[in-house]
């Protein structure tokens, strides 16, 4: 009985050739999408702007499968604490319902806004601690639409 790793190499590239992370990204969807069907991903973003048209935050998310992923949440420091923050998440979870979504999750750490979420509905549903070390990444998530008014 042969190995199957015997005719196949094993290398780390540092500095990959422009294509290949995408190769590895396909494979995973087509697998992934023969399973559960197409993950129809797209999109969000939300910005904000000051009066002279200067990028001083936004969210970057995506929806799929009935999910909002809430990837990046940034607001200038001058800007926290005014409920900008609050606003910018309540449009983009409102775009979510919109497109179909009735969930959303997201990650934080320990010096990050974990109370912030909190207090906006979302729990805790995961925690990687030591990451990094001294500190905690937190997993949370919230359903947008209730289910029971179905």
């Amino acid at each position: 009985m042969s190995s199957p790793i015997k005719n196949h190499r094993i290398t780390v590239e540092k500095s990959p050739a422009l294509g290949l992370e995408e190769q590895i990204i396909a494979g995973l969807v087509a697998y992934n999408g023969s399973k559960v069907g197409d993950a129809k991903y797209r999109k969000l973003v939300v910005m904000v702007r000051d009066g002279a048209g200067e990028i001083c935050g936004g969210l970057i998310g995506k929806i799929s499968r009935g999910w909002l992923h809430v990837e990046i949440l940034w607001l200038a420091e001058s800007l926290r604490g005014q409920g900008l923050g609050t606003a910018v998440l309540a449009t983009a979870e409102s775009e979510a319902i919109r497109c179909g979504c009735t969930d959303c999750h997201l990650d934080t750490f320990t010096f990050q806004a974990r109370g912030f979420y909190e207090k906006l509905g979302y729990a805790v549903f995961g925690e990687l601690e030591e990451f990094p070390p001294g500190e905690s990444r937190f997993f949370l998530k919230k359903r947008l639409v209730d289910s029971s008014s179905d």
